[in-house]
């Protein structure tokens, strides 16, 4: 599989042969669900428990569209890695699209990410992992830090580490972070006054970005700076983005823009991600025309003769940014291009 040419996007063949191109997405993390046992502080959606519902989950079958686009755009070097949410959380869903993938003979799977908040027993763990592997798990990210054990005993990250470097290998295992995983900071036990002691530590040791829940629950512990002194634009970024997220309802994602719908792949009846690459030129696009041309402050033009104020100091670009997106996707407007729900905090405010 040769995969597609940066010359085949619409936008690229306006450009000068010596232009910035926007470039080819060769991998794609995809969300099938928003669902998670945790509430975590960093997190730059809104997951929990309670977090989505039937519409936002993603079905075997279109994981499976999904991951064929991204092989059929980038060819062989197309990876995918499954994520949500927690991806265990629904076991067999992982299962069957693992056991669909590797019948149609379905290359480039990454990794599948983890919180291990299901591994409470060690034949458990031992038999997924081993039947996973039998299907093609190729690594396993587990995540471990002082938001995640808020919520998940360590213990149980150690058990799913110790067991997986025996079923995968050393080095088939990726944790986040490994430092804290030897020396954890007992979170749950924390009150909120110690606990956000704690997160403000390690905000200045570790920047998270300050998008979703992670925008409510930890810029306030951070330096923040006036919105009139974060005047840069995201044309780098975004033209430079190789990586792209795919929710259950097939909303395309560019990078770590969650929120920021680029278009739509469907299982049936809907453009594949190749397609939506090949026709993308950000300046048909209301969003990011704006934020590729002048950023977040060209963001707050359009949003203020509508209402919005912006806050006194925000702790950086992408932090200015999601509050006007927020304000916008509260609005109604451009809700074909911002959202779902989940990313934006469904009820939660954030001012």
């Amino acid at each position: 599989m040769t995969g597609l040419k940066l010359q085949d996007n619409t936008y690229n063949r306006s450009l000068r042969p010596d232009a910035p191109k926007f470039k080819l997405w060769n991998s794609a993390g995809l969300m099938l669900t928003y669902s998670c046992p945790s509430r975590c502080a960093c997190c730059y959606i809104f997951c929990g428990p309670d977090a989505g519902d039937e519409k936002t989950e993603m079905t075997a079958e279109t994981a499976i569209a999904c991951w064929e686009s991204v092989r059929r755009l980038a060819g062989s070097r197309g990876k995918v890695h499954l994520t949500g949410g927690e991806p265990f959380i629904n076991y067999q869903r992982l299962k069957t699209i693992l056991q669909k993938a590797q019948s149609l003979k379905l290359d480039g799977l990454e990794k599948i990410e983890t919180n291990a908040f299901w591994c409470t027993d060690e034949n458990l763990v031992r038999s997924r992992l081993a039947e996973l592997k039998e299907l093609g798990l190729t690594k396993l990210q587990i995540s471990c830090d002082i938001y995640h054990q808020q919520y998940v005993p360590i213990e149980r990250v150690r058990l799913a580490c110790r067991i997986a470097r025996e079923v995968l290998g050393p080095d088939k295992i990726q944790i986040r972070w490994q430092d804290f995983l030897k020396n954890p900071i007992k979170t749950e036990s924390l009150n909120p006054d110690e606990r956000s002691v704690a997160f403000k530590a390690t905000l200045h040791r570790r920047s998270e970005r300050m998008l979703g829940r992670a925008a409510v629950e930890l810029s306030h512990l951070l330096s923040l700076k006036d919105h009139r002194h974060i005047n840069g634009n995201c044309k780098k970024s975004f033209l430079g983005a190789r990586h792209v997220h795919i929710d259950g309802m097939g909303n395309v994602f560019s990078g770590t823009c969650v929120g920021i719908i680029i278009g739509r792949i469907g299982p049936s009846g809907q453009a594949g991600l190749e397609e939506i690459w090949k026709n993308f030129h950000y300046q048909n696009h209301p969003i990011f025309s704006i934020l590729v041309a002048r950023g977040p402050l060209g963001l707050m033009d359009i949003a203020m003769p509508f209402g919005y104020r912006p806050q006194k100091a925000y702790a950086s670009q992408c932090h200015f940014c999601y509050d006007i997106r927020h304000f916008l996707y509260q609005t109604g407007r451009y809700s074909r291009y911002l959202g779902p729900g989940v990313c934006y905090g469904g009820c939660e405010k954030i001012r």
